[in-house]
């Protein structure tokens, strides 16, 4: 009788012992940075992963690496750029505003160019960062800086009395040097450049010049240095260059090891500039400063009105407490 009172005493401790472990395994793990709210602006949600990633990116550090602990300031600036950005799209996708593919692509052909092959998924690579969620972040980079346009666009506008009253304001201190529009074409040889300037001077087109004397992963450079004046220029270049027609070029230049010689594309004589050459660019100068006012005071408008729930709590433990 005893032996069968203690094995159902066993029994009930391995039963407690069997629930204990089973209430234990059903615990839920604590939520994801993804799934905790820290705010909400016209019910779209705030993550504590989108403050983090926000805060990582303002210090220049990859998603990966995003913030455990920020100061209390930080925090609000962070979280202050998020809610922007929900309160614009908010309104772009009003507005129909939207980022086709391949504007997505021709932005990141542009950030390719200032890689060798393979150096952006390289780059990305080092940074923690998956080359599609980069790409998705650049789409909606885009999509914020569309959004952005589209609203202060609608809001500040130009008349033509303004702009010729910015000339007339202006039109003493225009006065326009000499200007040339210049490239200069870098090769690896004195020999190469010898021959390609040769061959430029005589007509040929410096697009199959180049070509020419591409081999490899050896190749001419093309630099477009824009309209440049005397001023922009070292003295014994612009001396050289100002007195060439349009499309001649000088002699060669050596200096660090490169050899170059330039081309001159356009030249335009000094004088003063019209009303109708300037206006689109005088134009242009008093619309942006325009729109930048007119955004900023529809966003404090836009979001003095919007609901904009903000978890202090999280903050706070977030920052630690700190100020």
């Amino acid at each position: 009788m005893r032996r069968i009172s203690v094995r159902l005493s066993c029994m009930a401790c391995v039963a407690a012992l069997a629930v204990l472990f089973l209430s234990c395994s059903r615990e839920q793990p604590p939520p994801a940075d993804a799934e905790i709210a820290v705010a909400e602006v016209n019910g779209s949600r705030i993550s504590l992963l989108d403050l983090k990633n926000e805060i990582a990116a303002r210090r220049g550090l990859a998603p990966s690496l995003a913030a455990r602990s920020a100061a209390r300031r930080e925090i609000q600036e962070a979280l202050r750029s998020l809610i922007d950005r929900v309160v614009v799209l908010e309104e772009g996708k009003r507005l129909g505003v939207s980022v086709a593919g391949s504007e997505v692509e021709k932005e990141v052909e542009r950030y390719r160019s200032d890689f060798p092959a393979g150096g952006l998924e390289k780059a990305l690579l080092q940074a923690g960062m998956d080359m599609e969620a980069w790409r998705g972040e650049l789409a909606r980079s885009l999509l914020y800086r569309k959004a952005a346009g589209a609203i202060a666009a609608s809001r500040a506008a130009v008349t033509d009395e303004e702009v010729e009253a910015a000339f007339r304001r202006k039109e003493r201190r225009l006065s326009r040097p000499e200007r040339i529009r210049v490239r200069q074409f870098l090769f690896p040889s004195e020999e190469s450049a010898v021959d390609a300037r040769g061959r430029i001077e005589n007509g040929a087109a410096p697009e199959d010049v180049l070509l020419r004397f591409s081999a490899g992963d050896v190749r001419p450079t093309v630099a477009e240095l824009g309209d440049v004046t005397r001023e922009d220029l070292p003295p014994e270049i612009a001396e050289e260059l100002f007195p060439l027609r349009e499309g001649g070029v000088s002699g060669v230049v050596v200096r660090e090891q490169s050899y170059s010689f330039f081309q001159v594309e356009r030249k335009e004589p000094a004088g003063k500039p019209t009303l109708a050459a300037e206006a689109p660019r005088i134009r242009e100068e008093l619309l942006r400063a325009r729109r930048e006012e007119a955004f900023r005071a529809w966003l404090t408008s836009q979001e003095g009105r919007a609901s904009i729930k903000v978890e202090e709590a999280l903050l706070e433990k977030l920052a630690g407490g700190g100020k």
